[in-house]
């Protein structure tokens, strides 16, 4: 049979726990409403792919204008570190609102349609603002075997 105070104290620890963690994922979601005026971010669910691997590559307006993606501009774009352009589309005419995002599935293919090699690549995201002034955020990301 088991303690009362030991049954107690489980109790007591996991609900702490669930308690806790949930009170910090609430503030991980409110921290995307960063800046105050013309603000984007790039975000990815990890760092480290493998080869062929799907990335999702999540596009955040986060500040408090509405943000308009042209095709004067990548609205995405995949680099090496060296600055070579291996991928870049276009979401012409997609606007986003404060805290609004847009999530785009990246299949590793270059705009030629080969495959990526292993490495380590900065994706990109531009828009404009009000303003028309181009906003841009970036993220590093590694390609491995």
């Amino acid at each position: 049979m088991i303690p009362k105070g030991l049954l107690i104290a489980v109790v007591t620890g996991i609900t702490a726990g669930a308690i806790t963690g949930a009170y910090f994922q609430n503030l991980n979601s409110q921290s995307v409403m960063s800046a105050n005026g013309s603000a984007l971010l790039v975000n990815v669910e990890k760092q480290d792919y493998k080869l062929g691997q799907s990335i999702q590559i999540q596009i955040t307006n986060s500040g408090t204008t509405e943000l308009v993606f042209s095709d004067d501009v990548p609205s995405l774009r995949i680099r090496a570190l060296d600055g070579t352009v291996f991928f870049s589309t276009s979401f012409d005419g997609l606007k986003l609102e404060p805290r609004q995002q847009h999530t785009f599935e990246w299949n590793q293919q270059k705009n030629d349609n080969s495959t990526i090699t292993q490495g380590r690549y900065v994706v990109d995201s531009f828009a404009h603002d009000q303003t028309n002034q181009k906003i841009g955020d970036s993220t590093t990301i590694n390609i491995l075997q």
